[in-house]
């Protein structure tokens, strides 16, 4: 590749504007969308389609408007390798900080667990002291306002 500092979005932007090209053009002649023209440009490449697509696309472009197309394909190719490697290296910095990441679901499922395990615990004991009562209105009035174990908010 002749200009290996390029990223894809800053060779694809250089090409059209040498060629006197707009984007809006493009997206005229070949119905690609001018916003998926602007992250290609960009090189916001987790916005674009899969790889198959962009490949495609970047097809379309050269043999319409006469890019070189090996040149294009070369820069994706190289654009996508690059970001790889930021991606494992990012992944490497925070296995190496000692702090892996502590998953939310696990933090919700705990949490979930530990409310059912309070409320199981405050039924029986309203179950407990509704029997020994023989079920008074008064008592079941006190069970159905309660809080965990059976304390009433009151006695808080």
């Amino acid at each position: 590749m002749s200009d290996e500092k390029l990223t894809l979005g800053g060779y694809f932007r250089r090409e059209r504007e040498s060629k006197g090209i707009g984007l809006k053009e493009i997206e005229e002649r070949t119905k690609i969308s001018a916003q998926t023209l602007i992250f290609l440009e960009e090189d916001q490449l987790d916005m674009l389609p899969p790889r198959t697509f962009l490949r495609g696309f970047l097809r379309v472009i050269s043999k319409e408007f006469h890019f070189d197309e090996d040149e294009l394909l070369a820069h994706l190719e190289e654009t996508l390798a690059s970001q790889t490697q930021k991606k494992n290296k990012q992944a490497r910095d925070v296995a190496k900080s000692g702090r892996p990441p502590f998953p939310t679901l696990l933090v919700v499922a705990v949490g979930i667990v530990i409310v059912a395990i309070i409320l199981l615990l405050s039924l029986r004991s309203c179950g407990q002291s509704q029997q020994s009562s023989l079920g008074s209105p008064a008592n079941k009035a006190a069970c159905a306002f309660s809080g965990p174990a059976g304390m009433s908010p009151a006695a808080s």
